[in-house]
């Protein structure tokens, strides 16, 4: 092959590369402009749809598995916790706090699922929704009436309660009765106790705590942290 046909040939494959990207290039610009569609037509569906959502806690959960799946926030923007309602909007069926406040604990519970497992203290939800909504004060009965309704309408997978602790579980965790002890004996120590104290308080041998305890670690309800005072266990969602 002569000097002139390397050349060419060389030309040929530069034009071809340069081609590639020219339509690489465009075929991202036509993604992204599908996406920001798909976010506009999602912002007008909700706006048409406001009052749906807001009544419809099953409803509102497939809005934001939607939004989570386009990489947008899982805050739908609708959901804010309002006034409290009076005594007369309960009376006459307006009570729509309740509502807006379930709607929020799954918003809550779905961010943490990553940290705790799926499992949240009913103490950490009331915290994290007073500290957002400054001047509106939640207390223990505004949230189990919320999570009622969640219970209800199969939103969550249920509420136990571990040494006077109340804790949601917003999926099934599958937990046996090993597991719960272990949650339990957790809950006294307010979430974080060493192995050490684990086995005295279980009276279980090292054997059966590690079983328990690194299942419970897979599925992301316990950690364990190597100290210089020995092995921590903690439990992130009591």
């Amino acid at each position: 092959m002569g000097l002139r046909n390397i050349e060419d040939k060389l030309s040929r494959e530069a034009e071809m590369k340069r081609k590639g990207a020219e339509l690489a290039i465009k075929s991202l610009e036509e993604m992204s402009k599908k996406v920001q569609n798909l976010h506009r037509d999602l912002e007008k569906l909700e706006n048409k749809f406001e009052a749906d959502f807001k009544k419809n806690p099953e409803l509102a959960q497939h809005l934001m598995s939607i939004r989570e799946e386009l990489g947008l926030p899982l805050s739908i923007g609708l959901y804010e916790v309002g006034p409290k309602p009076s005594f007369k909007d309960r009376l006459t069926g307006k009570d729509e706090f309740h509502n807006y406040l379930a709607l929020r604990i799954l918003e809550i519970g779905n961010k943490l699922r990553t940290k705790t497992g799926g499992i949240v203290s009913a103490s950490e939800l009331i915290l994290r929704i007073n500290e957002e909504n400054k001047g509106i004060t939640i207390g223990i009965s505004d949230l189990m009436k919320s999570l009622d309704l969640l219970k209800q309408n199969g939103m969550i997978h249920s509420i136990r309660e571990y040494s006077g602790l109340r804790v949601i579980e917003f999926i099934d965790p599958n937990l046996s009765d090993d597991h719960h002890k272990l949650l339990e004996i957790g809950a006294r120590f307010r979430g974080e106790i060493s192995l050490t104290d684990l086995i005295r308080e279980s009276g279980w041998s090292l054997e059966r705590i590690n079983q328990s305890i690194n299942s419970l670690i897979n599925q992301k309800i316990a950690v364990k942290s190597e100290t210089l005072d020995g092995i921590i266990i903690s439990f992130p969602g009591l």
